[in-house]
């Protein structure tokens, strides 16, 4: 296939951001991206991310999986995929499914029981990938969030 799936480095970081913001034109929403690499590159040091990149061997890093730990109190220790991304002119490859197998051994090499992540309702494409894997996509609980703005 010509591509390498490696754990995500400070040096990737401007990359990362790159394919943040092409994933953020693509979901039409690129004013919604508010972080930077600088920002990006900080928390991944304070290990609040981890990621993987897809490296094509020509081309160099045509796609990403972000992830962290989370925590259900019904099941338990989970992880939480972020973002799952590939350019769209390598999509069709087997690539984003490789890049979707190697985060679920990151997430069973932990120890977590299942791994969770959202999926935009209008992304037919994205959620028929999902089910063809055997992912259980729940139209019944609604997204919160809540901005936190700092304690004066």
């Amino acid at each position: 296939m010509g591509v390498v799936i490696k754990q995500g480095a400070e040096g990737e970081i401007h990359d990362l951001m790159d394919l943040i913001k092409d994933l953020a034109l693509f979901e039409k929403a690129p004013e919604e991206v508010i972080t930077d690499a600088n920002e990006l590159l900080a928390d991944l040091k304070a290990k609040r991310f981890e990621y993987l990149v897809l490296e094509h061997e020509q081309d160099g890093i045509i796609g990403i999986s972000l992830y962290y730990p989370r925590y259900s109190t019904w099941k338990g220790f989970c992880y939480y995929l972020e973002d799952l991304y590939v350019k769209p002119n390598y999509r069709g490859h087997g690539y984003g499914k490789l890049l979707l197998e190697a985060t679920a051994d990151k997430a069973r090499e932990a120890g977590a029981k299942r791994m969770d992540w959202q999926v935009l309702d209008w992304n037919e494409s994205a959620v028929k990938f999902y089910e063809k894997l055997g992912a259980n996509i729940e139209k019944e609980w609604w997204n919160c969030k809540w901005w936190l703005k700092p304690n004066s």
